[in-house]
Formats: structure tokens, C-alpha cells, sequence
């Protein structure tokens, strides 16, 4: 499912990727990615791809840019699950999580491919799908989970 941020979505997504961004580098988190593209790109790919995930699940976005802890997940749908939204620019990217996640922290993943901002949904997974030893995988940046597009449910 392919989704093009409007004019609105694209300020508002640049807004909360540099604010979450200045917000990280002043509280000292440790990175964490996977990918080798640099951590303001991933930011703001990261906070469009949610972007993306909201507007497919008609919820509003997470707007809070200051946390004493973040959160586990990226949003919450009406019916209360968790999503956590991993996104990338690699057209044949997987879905990927940190070894540190757990199961409880998250009901569901979605993968979403793109560059800002046009945004491709592939699909999403349950976190007992992805969070199991036998997708943990090292794509040269150490290990972690991982599933592959094939592999993922699709949105209907």
C-alpha cells in the first residue's frame, strides 16, 4: 500500500525528526541502528513511516518529543494494540528489531520501505513472529531479528 505524505505530514515529520533527533544527541541514547544510513535520515524515514502506518490505521501520531523514558512502541491503534513501525529505504529490506526487544513490549510490527516522502507499507508481523531465535541474523551491523517481505502478513 503506497502512501504519499501530504504537504502537512512532510512539516510534521521534519518537525518531530529534528526535535527527536536534538532530543537524543542531548540525553546521550546510545544508537542502536541497523542501518548504515546517517542517524537524521533515519529519523526523519523513521517518523514518516509511522506517519505512513497512522494514516493506514486512522490514528493520530505521537507528537511528544521530550520522554523521561520512550516508549516501547510508535503508536497505538483504536483497538489498543501496539505497533512498532521499522522503516528503510532498501527496496528489499526485511522487517528488523534489536536483540533488546520482548515480545510484551510490542503486539505488532510493520515494515515500511521508502524515501520521504512516498512511503510503501509492505507488511507486518505479530511480535512472537519476529521476536523468536530462529530470525535472529547478522546483516554485517551485528546481530538482531529479522523476517523477510515474503514472509510478512499483508494489510487488507
Amino acid at each position: 500500500m503506497r502512501i504519499t505524505l501530504n504537504q502537512a505530514e512532510q512539516k510534521l515529520a521534519m518537525y518531530l525528526a529534528k526535535a527527536r533527533y536534538d532530543e537524543n544527541r542531548a540525553k546521550g541514547n546510545p544508537d542502536s541502528k541497523l542501518s548504515p544510513s546517517t542517524n537524521k535520515e533515519i529519523e526523519l524515514d523513521g517518523v514518516a513511516g509511522e506517519l505512513a502506518v497512522c494514516r493506514i490505521f486512522n490514528v493520530y501520531p505521537d507528537t511528544e518529543t521530550k520522554y523521561d523514558e520512550y516508549p516501547k512502541y510508535d503508536l497505538m491503534t483504536a483497538k489498543g494494540s501496539k505497533v512498532d513501525v521499522k522503516t528503510t529505504q532498501y527496496k528489499n529490506g526485511r522487517l528488523l528489531a534489536t536483540l533488546n526487544k520482548k515480545v510484551c513490549d510490542v503486539d505488532i510490527y510493520v515494515l515500511v520501505i521508502g524515501e520521504f516522502p512516498v512511503y510503501d507499507v509492505v507488511g507486518w508481523a505479530k511480535s512472537e513472529e519476529l521476536i523468536a531465535p530462529k530470525n535472529i541474523i547478522n546483516l554485517g551491523r551485528g546481530d538482531g531479528y529479522a523476517l523477510s517481505q515474503d514472509q510478512l502478513r499483508a494489510f487488507k
